[in-house]
């Protein structure tokens, strides 16, 4: 949360407030400080506002609950509830060191009150002021030496600050108190390893094994101080134990499972995450965690399919109604370019979660690599229904709705979807660009060439606008020479993009500049572009405008062959000459 600059002047305000009382930042003044009396009406107005501090810090609204407190302390600058309710709020919004200070303020007016102590500490410790928030803590224990609440919390920030002998018979004194306990074991074992006095962290362990014999758990803790230490062999002498105790208990099966990974024992590592997979009382998180490793590592994601799909298969056994099963199915044959199985998997998580527009968006998304326009149209369709102000799947149903030939209606939900971009500049060009291609397709040149050029003003190097606007152009023979300045920019962006090198050198053949036409169009069919019928075409009119007859009727006999549906090429090839 970010605290307005008020908050600055209020503090300065506060502390100030009584030219008599200095506080540190080491320490707290034992200096009492005069309470200021209140008239009625201010009495009156200051219960007013801290009631309404209240009242909107219950909403949610800090920053008004922190306005109010800001006039609680101008009434009564030594209010220690409106300072401690204020230091709350800095401390949330991460302005530690001011609160800091108003917690010290409010301590020297009530130096006993537990709720600030404790405040006050935890925030020497945020501050990095540990031995003072020690020194509290050791006070704090003194004055309630009963509190074993207190007494952890001293222990715990002991460990903290890396007091760790001192920690250590804190925590000695704690289980003496209340008895073996879990908490304390673990925290003492951990201090333990931490100075390497490793026999003695295992000694502590035993302990909780010695009293509770059945406990499964317990010999888990053991396995994994084994691991920590790299010992495998006792680590999975332990995780078995741990089985025997509790044969379901799938922590186990999947820390051996691990264990005969990094051991390259392929089969033995799959039978047992199997097996933690296969518990139908482990939740969904907790498996997809155990799974995560393996679908992020993109070097090896691909030879671990087998095993990955059967993983993921169990879990969506054990999780059938889980939606995010199917989507992280769907995400992993879409990293391994399986998009048949993708669009399946995403299929079954829409069909549990339809409501859901990031799974709509990546089914959407992936069905355009499909090339299968009736059916994103008809999926993208459904999707505005879900969620009509979804620019974005506007924007792909219509043009999906172009590639059907439906330019009519491509018109009409492209600009349906651009009037719901918002501030979304990024977006809002595509839009211009996608109405631009299709009003060409109507023969709408104005339309076309005024929605390119709006595209073009948000984003000016947006390349495939300038590729499409500086072809049309040269193909309705119109404004060259602002034609081969788009073309040209596409060409110094992506030098061998052989479409990009096809429009220049159609430009260039436009303005009659055939044999300079003649060396870009040969770039572009050594970039790829042999492949494609219309630059083989080009490439034909191109040799026949350079005096080469014979090799330009080959170029327009082969595009031909490749499945040309230019209307010309046939008269061409009779005729041995370009028809415009």
């Amino acid at each position: 949360m970010k605290i307005l600059q008020w908050s600055a002047l209020l503090i300065i305000v506060v502390l100030t407030g009584c030219s008599s009382v200095k506080t540190s930042s080491a320490n707290v003044s034992s200096e009492q400080i005069k309470k200021v009396q209140l008239t009625d009406i201010q009495k009156r107005k200051f219960d007013y506002f801290f009631y309404e501090a209240n009242r909107e810090k219950m909403k949610g609204n800090l920053e008004k609950s922190a306005m109010y407190l800001s006039e609680c302390l101008k009434i009564d600058a030594t209010s220690s509830a409106a300072m401690y309710e204020l230091a709350n709020i800095l401390a949330a919004g991460q302005e530690a060191v001011k609160a800091q200070g108003l917690l010290e303020r409010a301590i020297q007016l009530e130096p006993n009150n537990i709720w600030y102590r404790l405040m006050l500490a935890e925030l020497y410790q945020q501050n990095k002021l540990g031995v003072q928030a020690i020194k509290i803590y050791e006070q704090i224990v003194k004055d309630y030496p009963t509190n074993d609440e207190y007494l952890y919390g001293l222990a715990q920030l002991y460990q903290r600050n890396k007091n760790f002998d001192k920690a250590l018979a804190t925590y000695n004194k704690l289980e003496k108190r209340m008895g073996l306990n879990e908490v304390i074991i673990l925290e003492k074992e951990k201090i333990l390893l931490n100075i390497g006095k490793n026999k003695s962290a295992l000694n502590e362990l035993n302990k909780l094994v010695s009293k509770y014999p059945e406990e499964a758990r317990y010999y888990g803790f053991i396995a994994d101080y084994y691991l920590y230490l790299e010992d495998e062999e006792k680590a999975r002498e332990y995780y078995n134990i741990v089985l025997e105790k509790d044969p379901g208990n799938v922590t186990a099966y999947f820390s051996l499972g691990n264990l005969a990974f990094q051991a390259n024992d392929t089969t033995t590592f799959i039978d047992f995450y199997k097996k933690g997979l296969a518990s139908k009382t482990t939740p969904f998180e907790v498996k997809f965690q155990r799974i995560l490793p393996f679908l992020m590592d993109s070097k090896t994601i691909k030879q671990n399919e087998f095993f990955i799909v059967e993983f993921l298969d169990i879990v969506i056994d054990t999780h059938p109604y889980e939606a995010r099963a199917y989507v992280y199915k769907g995400n992993f044959y879409r990293s391994i370019q399986d998009n048949e199985n993708a669009l399946l998997a995403y299929k079954d998580a829409l069909s549990i979660e339809d409501k859901n527009e990031m799974i709509w968006q990546d089914y959407l998304l992936l069905m355009i690599d499909s090339q299968d326009f009736k059916k994103l149209y008809g999926n993208a369709k459904v999707a505005i229904n879900h969620f009509p102000n979804n620019s974005f799947f506007y924007l792909l149903a219509g043009s999906s709705a172009s590639q059907l030939d439906q330019h009519d209606e491509a018109i009409s939900l492209l600009e349906l979807g651009l009037e719901k971009v918002g501030e979304n500049k990024a977006l809002e060009a595509q839009f211009y660009a996608n109405i631009g291609d299709v009003a060409y397709s109507q023969k709408d040149t104005k339309k076309a060439f005024d929605s390119y050029e709006k595209s073009l003003k948000i984003d000016e190097l947006n390349i495939v606008v300038l590729n499409n606007y500086s072809y049309y152009l040269t193909m309705e023979n119109r404004n060259l020479d602002k034609a081969e300045r788009m073309s040209s920019k596409c060409i110094e962006m992506e030098p061998g993009n052989a479409t990009y090198l096809d429009t220049y050198a159609w430009v260039l053949f436009k303005r009659e500049r055939y044999f300079e036409a003649k060396y870009i169009i040969e770039r572009a069919l050594d970039n790829g572009g042999n492949s494609s019928d219309v630059i083989v075409e080009h490439y034909g009119d191109i040799l026949f405008k350079n005096g080469n007859v014979e090799k330009a009727v080959e170029q327009w006999q082969k595009a031909l062959e490749m499945g040309s549906e230019s209307n010309k090429i046939q008269e061409k090839i009779d005729t041995k000459s370009y028809i415009e």
